[in-house]
């Protein structure tokens, strides 16, 4: 996996640029999905993004 717990990450999804920080590393998917995903907490938003495809994540340089 690219990414570990606590990782500063920006993410895009449905168009919209995030970042926040990796709360959940799930190695192989879930059961739904057959690819490495995180569960990514937006401070901005107060929401926890589940099941976010690594692909569309790169580490947030600040």
């Amino acid at each position: 996996m690219k990414f570990k717990l606590g990782d500063k990450v920006r993410f895009t999804i449905d168009g919209n640029e995030m970042i926040g920080i990796v709360e959940i590393a799930d190695y192989g998917g879930s059961l739904e999905h057959d690819y490495h995903s995180y569960d990514i907490f937006v401070a901005e938003d107060n929401c926890l993004y589940k099941h976010v495809p690594e692909e569309v994540c790169s580490i947030a340089c600040f």
